[in-house]
């Protein structure tokens, strides 16, 4: 009987003996003593063991997530050579070179900045990036739409508008993305700090769809304030200091922003103009729930030779709980081999900023 409690303590375990042949079975029924009708019992109780485990083995749900790749780029004084900086001066730059190099970085979404605007009234256009998008279609078969928002320091309707405006802008390939709505302007503007008022560009949020029933997007170009300081050039804390005012307001904004699209997905891109991780600013987007894809503070600009490193500036901040963003990392689409030469030649043709660009993942929609 010893040997018969030991089979049944390994029968116990869970450990499902299944002989191969009846030979087997009187081996077995020999080697522990067992009758033929005890052998019936513990078969048959293994068996429905057996079917019961592969009743209860149901194949979870496939989620099929779909890899989309967003991006920004700061594309230097897009549509106005005369203003760009050496050696770009007055070299326009080459509709199919800025298509190539959009598609070779594989971008879906791409946050736009610097773009020039053909006239001073809505809707807003650039002749320049619309042969971008023709580049895009006839070398490449794709085919994408873009909005542009006004920078509010000078007044719509005015030359100044169009031959000094920087504008931000979204632009998307229509076979991955459909804007859902229209574009919702966050009200962070108005108010002024050290004499300067927030947000110039502004904070324009579009809603992106990626298929009926998968997660939507809200994206939010950004070109915050820049590093130079014409109004208190002695304090060299100034455009930090503004940058802080300008992401403080936008958080204090973020509930109309997710109440307006009744989502929480939410994307900041473009070029935020930070040097370093900034105290101020950094902390209300960290305390907001946003993650700085570059807080290693990679440089993204196009900068050589001695003395010259290449500023962190451009960044993508993604809602940090979102499973569509769990596995983003942000990535700087340089030159091949880094050499001053090729550096210069990007600059001269293509900007002073280099594209940045992340993976998301575009799942079951969870909002």
């Amino acid at each position: 009987m010893k040997n018969q409690q030991n089979f049944r303590r390994v029968h116990k375990s869970n450990l499902v003996v299944w002989p191969v042949s009846d030979s087997h079975s009187w081996l077995f029924v020999a080697q522990f003593g067992l009758n033929l009708k005890e052998l019936l019992v513990q078969k048959t109780f293994a068996f429905l063991t057996v079917c019961l485990t592969l009743l209860m083995i149901v194949p979870a749900k496939t989620v099929q997530s779909q890899q989309i790749v967003i991006g920004a780029w700061n594309i230097e004084w897009l549509g106005f050579a005369d203003k760009r900086g050496k050696p770009g001066r007055d070299i326009v730059q080459s509709p199919k070179d800025l298509a190539d190099y959009i598609v070779e970085t594989k971008v879906d979404v791409l946050s736009l900045a610097e773009i020039g605007v053909d006239g001073p009234n809505e809707p807003f256009r650039s002749q320049q990036l619309d042969r971008v998008i023709d580049q895009l279609k006839e070398s490449h078969n794709q085919t994408w739409e873009y909005v542009l928002f006004p920078k509010a320091n000078y007044a719509q309707g005015t030359e100044d508008f169009v031959v000094r405006g920087q504008h931000t802008g979204l632009a998307w390939c229509t076979s991955k993305a459909t804007m859902v709505g229209e574009p919702f302007r966050v009200p962070v503007g108005g108010n002024e700090t050290y004499g300067i008022k927030f947000w110039e560009r502004g904070a324009n949020a579009v809603k992106l769809s990626f298929g009926s029933g998968k997660s939507d997007v809200i994206f939010i170009p950004i070109h915050l304030k820049s590093n130079r300081n014409d109004v208190d050039p002695s304090d060299k804390k100034f455009t930090e200091k503004q940058r802080q005012a300008e992401v403080e307001s936008f958080v204090a904004n973020l509930p109309k922003l997710k109440e307006h699209f009744k989502d929480d997905d939410i994307v900041l891109l473009g070029d935020s103009n930070f040097l370093a991780p900034e105290d101020g600013a950094s902390k209300s987007l960290s305390e907001a729930g946003f993650t700085d894809l570059n807080e290693e503070d990679v440089g993204t600009t196009a900068a050589w030779g001695e003395g010259y490193s290449s500023a962190p500036f451009d960044r993508i901040f993604v809602t940090s709980k979102q499973p569509e963003f769990a596995g983003s990392v942000q990535t700087v689409h340089k030159t091949k081999n880094g050499t001053d030469n090729e550096i210069r030649d990007f600059k001269k043709r293509f900007s002073d900023h280099y594209l940045v660009s992340c993976v998301i993942d575009i799942s079951d929609d969870d909002d």
